[in-house]
């Protein structure tokens, strides 16, 4: 039922008494994490009435009328913290319109306790606005589906007063753990982008326009980055063994 991307968001989720997806789509999120008991309720939300008509009919073929409640709903709007929600997911969507919704939400993000976001767009900022805004990124995972290479963070609101470390250029361009886990998706995206990026500077390193040696200069820049990456991976596979 699920795709790759949202079996992997299910994965990452710890077990929930009441869980919310914004932007549900059809719905098979939530009806996947009540059906496998990870989640005890679940309140499915989507801006559009037609996705939640559909959302709606799955919930009834699967009889959980009663466990999964069906919302239509602007961002989260229609969430609010009497609901007691302690896990939120908020997939499928460009990253500044997630940042939106957070911003605009921000009472009912900071009440749960874990957070679950797939940005499709605009990721670096993405990370650097939310640990800005005292979110903390606790854990990242990269999935490849059908072709596409997808980010999930796992973010927690940080204490009131608790300063968040602050990212740096290459955790806030290939993520906030790559110091601290292996990712095997990670690596091969990584290994991909160097590849690119080396055809790259060799099509621009013998062009001598001011525009041509721009973009070098760039490439270059984010080749060093790639690299750094790349051997910061290498050094969690070397710690673990794997």
């Amino acid at each position: 039922m699920l795709s790759k991307r949202l079996q992997t968001v299910a994965d990452m989720i710890s077990p929930s008494a009441i869980y919310a997806d914004i932007g549900c789509d059809h719905g098979y999120l939530p009806i996947y994490l009540v059906s496998t008991n990870k989640a005890d309720r679940a309140i499915a939300m989507d801006l559009r009435k037609g996705p939640l008509d559909r959302a709606r009919e799955h919930v009834r073929e699967y009889g959980l009328e009663d466990k999964i409640e069906l919302r239509l709903s602007d961002g989260a709007d229609a969430l609010s913290v009497k609901d007691a929600v302690d896990t939120i997911t908020v997939t499928g969507m460009g990253g500044r319109l997630l940042l939106r919704i957070i911003e605009r939400g921000d009472t009912v993000f900071r009440a749960a306790r874990d957070i679950f976001v797939s940005p499709q767009s605009d990721i670096p900022l993405v990370r650097r606005k939310l640990t800005e805004e005292g979110y903390t990124i606790v854990d990242e995972t990269m999935v490849e589906d059908a072709g596409k290479y997808y980010v999930i963070l796992h973010l927690q609101p940080v204490t009131s007063g608790t300063p968040t470390r602050e990212l740096t250029k290459l955790e806030l361009m290939y993520g906030a753990c790559i110091h601290t886990k292996k990712d095997p998706v990670l690596y091969e995206f990584l290994k991909k982008e160097q590849k690119q990026t080396r055809k790259i500077c060799s099509s621009l390193k013998d062009t001598t326009t001011e525009a041509a040696q721009a973009a070098c200069k760039k490439a270059d820049e984010k080749l060093e980055l790639i690299e750094q990456g790349l051997a910061a991976q290498a050094e969690q596979e070397d710690v673990y063994g794997r």
